[in-house]
Formats: structure tokens, sequence, C-alpha cells
């Protein structure tokens, strides 16, 4: 369903999205974006016209239950003790509708949410859950056509128009487990040779603090050597997905802080950690639930950074067309000339034509 704000000679954007049994898919612009519904909840984006452009896969598998014991304020894989899988073998995701339409806020837009009341599981992937209905998860989604605002107990920041998807995550513990934290599990993925990660902890274009290969597997005998992210003073912190020449094509940033939702909205500290898996990146995030925190929010949002790709099709063709068009002539001219040389070869081979012998009377 396409959305236009009927403005073609200021703007020649415009939204298209479409739902079917498998996904729901958006194109904005140089955006396209696809949230699959027969997965755990996941975003697979690229660019819409480059041609040259990767897919880049960001997801939300697990939810991880667990005491602190060394005392970090980290997930480490030792600490944990049950597990809430988010794939479509262990939860049943439920769809809401999806609202699209124009506001002067937020331009055009697309909104929907996807539910699911998941168990938790020890270790042991095919036992039954140890915990059956222990919380609600939901997972908002919203593309827009402007620049948003966003606020969360870490500060504001703003999720670029049509480039950048937000997201949203509210869990409700329905039957307590006695565990004193959760880590948020986020699994990065860049397509091709976007294999690079740059890690920023004070937010979108501070200092990189780290660059990690997806190629490297962080891991031994089952036991993941994580990296740390220092607190910040910003709203959010950030993954940047890049080349190995250093061209950033995707992010994904979060926020700093959750916010509680269980009594007067306090801010809720973050610890956040991450290991490269030899395809990818493992993010973790944890908060603490020993305050009684029955529920909380957390705000993410992923998408495309333009300046890392040649830009649209007309674009590229504007670029090289000249390139082009006096590469067609000059071969053009080479073929006329072979095709005269040949000829003069073929002429010279067969030498001077001579004088006509009498014709035959017979």
């Amino acid at each position: 369903m396409p959305l236009s704000s009927g403005d073609d000679e200021q703007d020649e954007y415009a939204m298209f999205v479409s739902v079917d049994e498998t996904k729901v898919s958006v194109i904005s612009g140089n955006l396209t974006l696809a949230v699959p519904r027969d997965s755990w909840p996941r975003l697979v984006f690229w660019h819409t016209v480059d041609p040259f452009s990767p897919t880049f896969d960001i997801g939300f598998p697990e939810i991880h239950l667990f005491n602190d014991t060394d005392l970090d304020g980290r997930f480490d894989q030792s600490e944990g003790v049950y597990t809430a899988y988010l794939d479509p073998n262990h939860a049943e995701w439920n769809l809401s509708p999806v609202e699209s339409g124009f506001t002067s806020d937020l331009g055009e837009f697309v909104l929907f949410s996807m539910s699911a009341l998941v168990d938790a599981y020890n270790e042991t992937l095919d036992a039954p859950p140890v915990v059956d209905s222990w919380a609600n998860v939901t997972f908002w989604f919203r593309l827009a056509e402007n620049d948003v605002e966003y606020e969360n107990p870490a500060g504001t920041h703003t999720v670029s128009g049509k480039t950048e998807v937000f997201v949203n995550m509210t869990m409700e513990v329905v039957n307590g487990t006695g565990f004193g934290c959760v880590a948020i599990e986020r699994s990065l993925q860049g397509g091709g040779t976007a294999n690079m990660f740059h890690v920023v902890e004070d937010g979108p274009g501070s200092e990189v603090t780290a660059v990690l290969s997806a190629r490297v597997d962080q891991s031994v005998d089952g036991e993941n050597i994580t990296m740390p992210l220092n607190q910040t003073d910003s709203s959010t912190q950030c993954v940047d997905i890049a080349h190995e020449d250093g061209t950033v094509q995707a992010f994904y940033h979060w926020g700093s802080a959750a916010l509680d939702l269980s009594g007067e909205g306090r801010a809720m500290e973050l610890n956040s950690s991450c290991f490269t898996t030899g395809t990818g990146l493992m993010l973790h995030s944890v908060l603490s639930l020993s305050n009684g925190t029955l529920s909380f929010s957390l705000d993410s949002s992923a998408g495309i950074e333009e300046s890392g790709f040649v830009g649209s099709v007309t674009d590229w063709v504007k670029e090289v067309g000249l390139a082009l068009a006096i590469a067609v002539a000059a071969a053009a001219v080479a073929v006329v000339i072979a095709l005269h040389v040949f000829m003069r070869r073929r002429r010279q081979k067969r030498g001077p034509a001579g004088p006509k012998g009498p014709e035959d009377p017979r």
C-alpha cells in the first residue's frame, strides 16, 4: 500500500507497506525493511536501490535469567540459569494490525507490534519449560518520514526519518523466578564484506572504542569472552556495521537506560557487553529486577548510513554516465576500424581483378 504526502515537487519520498503470512515489508525511500513473522523478532534491511548493498540482520533471539554471581553487572554464560527462547518453536507471536498514514509531526509512517507470552527453559532445549507463562514480551516498530525525538531515562535521542526504524521492547514478568537479573540478547550481522563492528560506547558520532571482526569467534569451549561496554552520559550506545576499509553502512542504537514501568517510572541502569561469533556479533544488555521490578521498557533503533552507499540509481547513472557514453563511443569506433581493416586485407589477398576473357561459345 503506497503512501504519499502529495507534494511530489518538494519531495519524491514515498512509503510502501505490504503484509503477508511470513513478514511485514516496508520500502521507505532508500531503506527497505522486512520484519519476519516466522522467526524471532528481527530487522532484515538493506539499501533499496544500491545494487551492491549487503543485507543487514538484527535480531532478538533470547532473554536470559541469571544471578550476577561475580557482581560485575554483566552477563556471562556460566551465570545463566533459565532462558526465554523467542523463536516460533517456543513462542507464538501475534501481529497487531499494521497502522499507516500521515501526520504533520511524523510525515508518512507505519506502526505495528509483535507480542507473545514466553516461557522460561533450562539449558536443555527439548525439555518442557521450567516456568510456564514467565513474561509478556512486546516489540513495537515505527518507521516515519520525519526525524522524531524520543526520550528515555538517560536523555533524549533522535531517530532519523526515512532510513531508521524505531523499536521499543516492553517486558512484563507474569510468574517471577527469584532470579535477580535478565539479559536482553541481540544478534547483529552484516552481509558480504560488511563484517566489521565499530563499538561506539558514547553514542553516535563519538569516538570508536573498539573495532571487532565478525570472522573472529571469541568463544572458547562454550564460554563467551565478552567485551564490557562502559557506562556513558549519552542517551544511547551504538554499534556500527562497516566494511574493512572503515566505510559504515548500517548501525544499531540502544538506550543507555531502561524505564521501570512497575512503579514511579524510575531509570534502570543498563550494563552491556558483546562478543563476536565467527559470523556476527552478540550483544547483551543486563537489567536488575532486584528492586521489585515487574515490567520495563527499552528503546532501540536501526538503519542505514546513506553516506556509505553510492546513492540512488539515478545518481549513480549521473556519476558514471559520461564515462559510460565515452566507453560506448570508443568501442563503436574500434569496431568500425577493425571492420575496415578486415575488408581491406581481404581485398588484398584476392589480388587485382584481370580483364574478362571471351565468352564461352558453348
